[in-house]
């Protein structure tokens, strides 16, 4: 699943005129460097499923040049792509940790974001660097 977000988002990068490299085991923590179309260095780490489920991703510190990018790829439907800088996520990761650890989840619990959190960052292309 995770090959098939990863080239449907390096298709999908391409197309607007971003060179994409994936990455591979050196790399733990970037699935795709990309060079916008300026020359600007970012990475992107990608999330895929095929099924409407909670995203799982582990905290980290955000940085600047860094994105996630959430792809949600259904067997009968087009990919839907949800992109997000690492501020962003990470701040929308830890709100959802504190209200479910209210609701009485234990900081052992696995964490990410639920479904919908990505939802108002669908094709959202114009947040990645110019």
């Amino acid at each position: 699943m995770e090959q098939m977000a990863r080239g449907y988002l390096m298709y999908q990068l391409a197309k607007r005129g971003y060179n994409v490299q994936i990455t591979d085991s050196r790399f733990p923590t970037v699935d795709l460097l990309v060079v916008s179309p300026s020359g600007a260095p970012f990475g992107i780490d990608v999330k895929g499923q095929r099924t409407k489920n909670f995203w799982r991703f582990n905290e980290r510190e955000p940085k600047k040049e860094f994105y996630f990018v959430f792809v949600y790829v259904p067997e009968k439907d087009i990919p839907r792509v949800f992109i997000m800088d690492s501020k962003k996520a990470m701040n929308l990761w830890r709100e959802y940790k504190l209200k479910a650890m209210r609701r009485g989840l234990k900081e052992d619990s696995i964490w990410g974001l639920n479904w919908t959190q990505p939802h108002p960052y669908e094709d959202r292309y114009d947040l990645l660097p110019k």
